[in-house]
């Protein structure tokens, strides 16, 4: 799984990636409408929703997903702004097209490992 790739790469093992690992070992959910229950199935990606441990772990996984992009020169600051992100939503800043498809291909490729 690729959560628990990038936590150890940032140092987290033991007995917290472990836990971790249970959470996410074969989690499944279902779907309620009014006193309906759906059977449960499973999911393969993303954090729990509704867990507190989600936005926390969704940092951690994040955390380098823009490092690597260029992104935007502010007026009066010297770094560049690649992305804004709240909770697990983010934009990308780029300044022309050619530059977003490049931080778009740069987030795909961090993705897939």
């Amino acid at each position: 799984m690729a959560l628990l790739h990038k936590l150890r790469s940032v140092g987290i093992g033991g007995k917290l990636l472990n836990m971790i690992k249970g959470m996410y070992d074969a989690p499944k959910i279902a779907v309620r409408v009014g006193n309906e229950v759906s059977n449960p199935t499973e999911y393969l990606c993303g954090v729990r929703q509704g867990c507190p441990a989600s936005p926390i772990l969704f940092d951690f996984y994040a955390n380098h997903i823009f490092k690597n992009v260029r992104g935007v020169r502010m007026p009066g600051l010297v770094l560049h702004i690649s992305e804004l992100l709240f909770a697990d939503d983010a934009v990308i800043l780029a300044e022309s097209s050619a530059d977003l498809h490049d931080a778009l291909y740069t987030i795909t490729e961090w993705s897939d490992t």
